[in-house]
C-alpha cells in the first residue's frame, strides 16, 4: 500500500443523507402508519364488543332485577290468598282489611290492594274506595279476568287507575278459592314509576331503557326516550323498527332517530319470564365519543413512540457520526504496511472510500495477528498438558512421602517403648523382694502399653497408606478400611466389588480408595446415615474402559444449595487428574449418592 493515502472530499455533510431519509420513511414512518391504521380499527372493534357486552349484562341484569321485584310481590299476595283459602273466610271483610293493612305496611311499593268478589265487585280496599265511586266493579280489568280464567297468580299489562285515581299501573292479582270455587280475586296495584330499576348503573353507561308489556305498551322509559307511559308503539317507522326488536330479541341493533333528541342509538331486548320486555338502548354519540377517547389514546400513544423513535435514531446519528469518524482515523493510522490483497473500492459512496483503504490495511495486520494467536494457542495447550503431567507427579511425591511418614511414626511411639523398658527394669530391682503380686501389676501394665503402642501403630499406617493396597489390591484394602470404619461407629456398611481380571493401575487404585475413604469418612460425619452400600465395577462402553465407585447412604441427604467442602473438592481432584469424574446427586428415597468414574486406560 502507498505511504500516502489518497485525499477525499471533507466537505461538511453526508451525501447519504437523502438515502438515509427515504430509509427512515420506509421503515419507521411507513409502518407507523399501518399500525396506527391497524390499532385504531382493533380499538373500535374493541369498544363496539365492550359495549355490546355491558349493554347485554346491563339488560340481563335489569331483567332478572324487575322479575324478582314482581315474583316477591305476586308471591306476597299468594302466600295470604293460600292462608284465606285454607281457612275458608274469603268472605270475611273485617279480616281482609286487616290483612290488606298489614302488606300495604310490609310492601309500601303497592298503591292500592283490594279484594273483589266472584263477579268482580270490590269488597273492601287499601285504602278505601270513596262513597262516589260504590260500587265498583273491575270485572273488565285483566287482572280479574286472567286469575278467574287460568286459577293462577298473574301480572297484568299497564293500565291507568281508576277510582282512586287515574295513574299509569300494573297488576298483580292472585284468585280467591271457596270450597273449590271461583270467589273473587285479591289484587295489588304498583305506580309503574315504582318498578325496581337500578338506573344508577344505566346512567353510569349513558344507557337508556323501554320497559314493554306484553302489548308492547309502554310501562316505564327514561328520560331520553320519546315515549311516555301507557303509550302503545304506534305504525311509525321508529316504533316498527322498536317493535319488531320487543318481539325477535336477537342481538344489539342500531336503529336511526330513536331518541328524543332524534340521535341514533344502539338497542338490544331482554324478555322477561311474563313476556315483558326490556329494551336497553346506548346513544350513538356516547358509543363515538368513547371511540375517540380510545382513538386519541392510540395516536397519541404512536406519536409519544414515534417522537421517541426520531430522538433515539438522531441521538444514535450523532453518536454514531462521532464515533466513524474516530474510527476514521484510528484506521488511517493503523495503516502503516501494505503487501494484501486491496479492497477495490469501485461504485462504493465517496463517504466509505476512506473505510476501505483502512480496511484494505487492517487485513493484513489481522493475518499477522491470527498467527500470533494460533501459536499462543498451541502454547498454552502444550502448557496445560505439562501442568496436568507435574499435577500427576506431585500427587505421586505426596503419596511416596505419606509411605515414608508411615514408616517413620513407628520412631514416634518411643516414650511407649521407653516407658516398656522402665517397666521391664524395674522386674530385676531386689528391693521389691519376691513379692509376686508388685510383679504381676508391673507385667500387667506392660501387656497394656505394649498392646496400645500395637494398636496405634496399625490405625496409623492404615490411614495414611493401608498396607493391603500395595501387596493384596483394592479390593483387601476396601474391606480393611470398611472393617475399621465398622468397628469406630455405628455405621452397617456393606461392600461389593465385582471380579477385576488382574491388577489396575496403581494410580487408579490408589484414587478409587481415597475417594472411597473420603465419601465413607463423610457419611460417618455429617449424614447420620445407618447403612451404607459399597460398590465397585468396571464399565466398557466399547470405547473406554473405566472404574466406577458408587457410595450410597440413607442419611439425611446433601443440600445442593450449600456450597462442598474441602472433602469434596479433593475427591473431584483426583478423579480429574485421571481424566475421571465425581458426581454427587440425591438418592431415592433419602441420603446420597457419590459415583466416581476413573478411566484406566492411559493411567498406568
Amino acid at each position: 500500500m502507498p505511504d500516502t493515502a489518497p485525499a477525499y472530499s471533507t466537505r461538511p455533510g453526508w451525501a447519504l443523507l437523502g438515502e438515509f431519509t427515504r430509509l427512515l420513511l420506509l421503515a419507521v414512518v411507513l409502518p407507523v402508519l399501518v399500525l396506527a391504521g391497524v390499532l385504531l380499527w382493533q380499538a373500535s372493534v374493541s369498544v363496539r364488543e365492550q359495549s355490546a357486552t355491558r349493554l347485554s349484562a346491563a339488560a340481563s341484569s335489569g331483567a332478572q332485577e324487575l322479575e324478582g321485584f314482581l315474583q316477591v310481590h305476586l308471591a306476597a299476595m299468594q302466600v295470604l290468598a293460600d292462608r284465606r283459602n285454607s281457612e275458608g273466610d274469603v268472605a270475611d271483610v273485617a279480616r281482609w282489611n286487616v290483612d290488606l293493612g298489614r302488606i300495604k305496611r310490609h310492601y309500601p311499593a303497592f298503591s292500592t290492594l283490594l279484594v273483589t268478589d266472584a263477579d268482580g265487585v270490590v269488597a273492601t280496599s287499601e285504602p278505601a274506595l270513596p262513597d262516589a265511586v260504590r260500587p265498583m266493579s273491575v270485572a273488565d280489568r285483566e287482572y280479574f279476568l286472567a286469575p278467574r280464567r287460568s286459577g293462577r297468580g298473574h301480572v297484568s299489562d299497564a293500565f291507568r287507575g281508576r277510582g282512586l285515581g287515574n295513574d299509569a299501573l300494573i297488576a298483580v292479582s292472585v284468585p280467591l278459592l271457596s270450597e273449590g270455587r271461583f270467589a273473587g280475586v285479591l289484587e295489588g296495584s304498583i305506580l309503574v314509576d315504582s318498578l325496581v330499576l337500578r338506573r344508577g348503573g344505566l346512567d353510569e353507561h349513558g344507557f337508556e331503557l323501554l320497559l314493554l308489556d306484553r302489548a308492547l305498551t309502554v310501562v316505564q322509559a327514561s328520560d331520553g326516550m320519546p315515549h311516555l307511559p301507557l303509550d302503545a308503539l304506534g305504525a311509525s317507522a321508529l316504533d316498527r323498527d322498536l317493535a319488531r326488536l320487543a318481539r325477535t330479541g336477537g342481538g344489539m341493533q342500531q336503529l336511526r332517530g330513536v331518541l328524543r333528541n332524534g340521535g341514533d342509538a344502539f338497542a338490544l331486548a331482554a324478555p322477561l319470564d311474563n313476556g315483558w320486555r326490556l329494551v336497553l338502548l346506548q346513544p350513538r354519540d356516547v358509543l363515538e365519543a368513547e371511540l375517540r377517547g380510545a382513538g386519541l389514546a392510540v395516536v397519541a400513544l404512536l406519536a409519544l413512540v414515534f417522537a421517541g423513535v426520531l430522538v433515539l435514531v438522531g441521538s444514535k446519528l450523532r453518536r454514531l457520526g462521532g464515533s466513524v469518524r474516530g474510527m476514521l482515523e484510528r484506521m488511517q493510522q493503523f495503516a502503516l504496511d501494505g503487501g494484501s490483497t486491496q479492497i477495490v473500492p469501485a461504485n462504493m459512496p465517496q463517504e466509505l472510500l476512506p473505510v476501505a483503504d483502512a480496511m484494505n490495511a487492517l487485513a493484513e495486520r489481522a493475518r499477522a495477528s491470527y498467527a500470533e494467536v494460533n501459536l499462543s494457542l498451541q502454547e498454552q495447550r502444550r502448557l496445560r498438558e505439562e501442568l496436568q503431567a507435574m499435577a500427576q507427579r506431585l500427587l505421586t511425591v505426596q503419596e511416596d512421602e505419606r509411605r515414608t511418614l508411615s514408616r517413620e511414626l513407628h520412631d514416634d511411639i518411643g516414650q511407649s517403648i521407653t516407658a516398656i523398658k522402665l517397666a521391664a527394669t524395674s522386674l530385676t530391682d531386689e528391693s521389691l523382694g519376691g513379692d509376686p503380686q508388685v510383679r504381676r501389676e508391673i507385667l500387667d501394665e506392660v501387656i497394656a502399653i505394649a498392646d496400645q503402642t500395637v494398636l496405634k501403630l496399625r490405625n496409623l499406617s492404615l490411614l495414611l497408606r493401608p498396607p493391603q493396597l500395595d501387596s493384596l489390591g483394592l479390593e483387601a484394602a476396601l474391606r480393611g478400611q470398611v472393617a475399621l470404619l465398622s468397628r469406630n461407629s455405628r455405621l452397617s456398611i456393606g461392600l461389593e466389588v465385582a471380579a477385576i481380571d488382574g491388577r489396575l493401575p496403581a494410580t487408579v487404585e490408589l484414587a478409587c480408595f481415597r475417594i472411597a475413604q473420603e465419601a465413607l469418612t463423610n457419611v460417618a460425619r455429617h449424614a447420620g446415615a445407618s447403612h451404607v452400600e459399597v460398590a465397585v465395577e468396571v464399565e466398557d462402553d466399547g470405547q473406554q474402559r473405566a472404574l466406577v465407585l458408587r457410595v450410597s447412604d440413607d442419611g439425611r441427604g446433601i443440600d445442593p444449595a450449600r456450597p462442598g467442602g474441602l472433602g469434596l473438592l479433593t475427591m473431584r481432584e483426583r478423579a480429574a487428574q485421571l481424566g475421571g469424574s465425581v458426581t454427587i446427586a440425591p438418592r431415592p428415597g433419602g441420603g446420597t449418592v457419590v459415583r466416581a468414574t476413573l478411566p484406566i486406560a492411559g493411567n498406568g
